[in-house]
């Protein structure tokens, strides 16, 4: 019983975290921040054809770096699955309940 308590205070405690993540405009800062990147390639890009250089596109294009880990992998996995697993149940639940309402 003791598990499932603090299962439920860990899941309310990530959904508050993630919560005020987005109310913050994290997320809205970083596609902003990327945004930028890409506008100031796109100049350099026509300021590089306005001058006639040698063009590639490997220097226009932002590599982006992987920070996953094992452990990240293998959280979204699970994360995946808990998601697949609670949306069969939710709509089998709702499905009993439509019954019983007809």
């Amino acid at each position: 019983m003791k598990i499932i308590k603090l299962f439920i205070i860990l899941l309310i405690i990530s959904f508050l975290a993630l919560f005020f993540i987005y109310q913050n405009g994290y997320y809205e800062n970083i596609t902003r921040n990327k945004i930028l990147l890409t506008n100031e390639k796109i100049e350099e890009f026509e300021q590089d054809i306005k001058e006639a250089k040698d063009i590639s596109l490997e220097n226009y294009l932002e590599k982006e770096k992987d920070y996953s880990t094992n452990i990240s992998k293998a959280t979204l996995n699970i994360s995946n699955k808990l998601e697949n697993i609670l949306d069969k149940g939710i709509k089998f639940i709702f499905k009993k309940i439509s019954k019983v309402i007809e």
